[in-house]
């Protein structure tokens, strides 16, 4: 039951966390056990979250037996089907039989048709990569088989969640689903050798995992790829007739640059090296100016900055009222899920989840209470009465978007006072941005040449 509670608690919230939360290969996620799920880990309890809340069977999670801490915490981890597993950082070599124990439950909750979840990294890394992954799950998912003569029928779905920004609210979430692996396709293989078989599948999940996500190896290849990301993606976006609402295929193109930057350091690092230089002082240079990327890249027409002025000054006038409203409703129960997430931790990665959770409290309850002294004090009753508290997270998303619109504003009349006051560092600007709208060209053209079936000499040969 309580289970079933949360699950419909956090569904409302990850609705209202992220400002667009998208998912792939939906229909993946409808498929009855026995099913192990297995994903990245880049956002702590986010992460399982985020899944399960697609799903709509009931799910047992593995995690670790650190979390299962004496008293009210393991007794609600338990009610939430989570099956601790000891590792050995953790325990010591006193674990692995704790774990036999942890592997028999998992046998035989697979066998009943049961859905497992497992994060195969065993860690959770704010980071746009893929950790290596430990055997445990493929020798789950071998066990389970072996256990009913490989007739189970036990798959394993693979899922990448890719956040835009893991720690921040009103961020974006691209669930990108693939395709079930069945295991008994390891059948043979395992009746050979078990031990190279669950590494064999260990190596077979990294591969398909790696498909699913963005992927990069270093933190400064990282840095890099979002760097041609804020100066380059939008122009792919509009040279491939996409659409802004098309998360997959941004998702494509941003796995693209990041392909292309392992090739260049590979093959010609200076480029590289040169390339990384240009795009720091080219944003380096826009952020002493207080613009962002965009605010070139979408800089408005005199004409209409005149015309959008009159436009904002409107919006924000008339507005105003209901921005305060907002303001003085909102304010408390939306910064102290932030404040008590950043007390009581230090892990970045835990911020987004501890603040969704506690924000899933301190909105109702402040709610509630605004509710009960309008009622008390001013009299309201009824309908009105409900019109008043309808109008509290209404108005609570207005103020996010009325401080968007200031900050549009903000940009637009930065990028419009250069053309007046200082010309010659606009045009400075705009040079260095089309100097690295060559050159990032220039790449793109040399990295898909290097593709046989783009090179037409490889075509002529053939």
């Amino acid at each position: 039951m309580l289970y079933f509670l949360l699950k419909t608690l956090f569904q409302i919230a990850l609705r209202v966390f992220f400002r667009r939360f998208t998912v792939d290969n939906r229909h993946f996620l409808q498929a009855d056990g026995p099913l192990i799920v297995v994903s990245n880990h880049p956002n702590t309890l986010m992460d399982p979250v985020v899944t399960a809340s697609l799903m709509k069977q009931k799910i047992h999670f593995l995690a670790k037996s650190s979390f299962f801490k004496p008293g009210i915490q393991a007794w609600l981890f338990h009610q939430l089907f989570m099956i601790p597993v000891y590792r050995r950082e953790d325990v010591g070599a006193s674990g692995t039989a704790q774990n036999d124990a942890t592997f028999a439950k998992c046998y035989e909750f697979l066998g009943k048709g049961g859905t497992l979840m497992v994060f195969p990294e065993g860690n959770s890394f704010m980071q746009r990569r893929l950790r290596p992954l430990k055997t445990g799950t493929a020798r789950i998912a071998l066990g389970a088989e072996a256990q009913n003569n490989f007739e189970l029928g036990l798959r394993i779905l693979p899922v990448g969640l890719n956040y835009s920004d893991p720690s921040r609210f009103r961020s974006e979430v691209f669930v990108n689903v693939g395709e079930p692996i069945a295991v008994k396709d390891f059948e043979a293989a395992f009746a050979e050798d078990p031990f190279k078989t669950a590494h064999a599948l260990t190596d077979h999940l990294k591969d398909r995992l790696q498909d699913l996500v963005i992927h990069t190896e270093t933190d400064e290849e990282d840095a890099l790829a979002r760097q041609v990301e804020a100066v380059y993606q939008d122009k792919l976006v509009k040279e491939l007739d996409l659409a802004d609402s098309e998360p997959k295929e941004k998702f494509l193109i941003t796995k693209g640059i990041v392909q292309s930057i392992k090739y260049f350091e590979a093959k010609d690092p200076q480029r590289v090296h040169a390339l990384t230089a240009e795009l720091q002082d080219y944003l380096q240079h826009l952020s002493s100016l207080g613009l962002a990327p965009d605010g070139v890249r979408n800089a408005p027409k005199r004409s209409r900055v005149a015309w959008g002025t009159v436009e904002t000054i409107l919006y924000l006038v008339l507005g105003l009222p209901f921005y305060l409203f907002g303001v003085i409703h909102n304010y408390l129960p939306y910064l102290l899920p932030s404040k008590i997430a950043r007390a009581l931790t230090k892990d970045v990665e835990f911020y987004a989840p501890m603040m969704m959770t506690i924000g899933m409290f301190t909105f109702p309850m402040f709610y509630a209470l605004i509710g009960f002294g309008v009622h008390a004090w001013l009299g309201l009753s009824g309908w009105a009465l409900v019109g008043y508290i309808m109008a509290l997270p209404i108005t609570g998303f207005f103020v996010l978007h009325y401080w968007h619109r200031i900050e549009v504003a903000r940009r637009h009349w930065i990028f419009f006072s250069l053309f007046y006051r200082r010309s010659t560092v606009l045009q400075q600007l705009l040079q260095q941005r089309t100097n690295l709208i060559q050159a990032l060209e220039a790449a793109r053209a040399d990295f898909l040449a290097s593709f046989p079936e783009n090179n037409p000499k490889t075509e002529a040969v053939r």
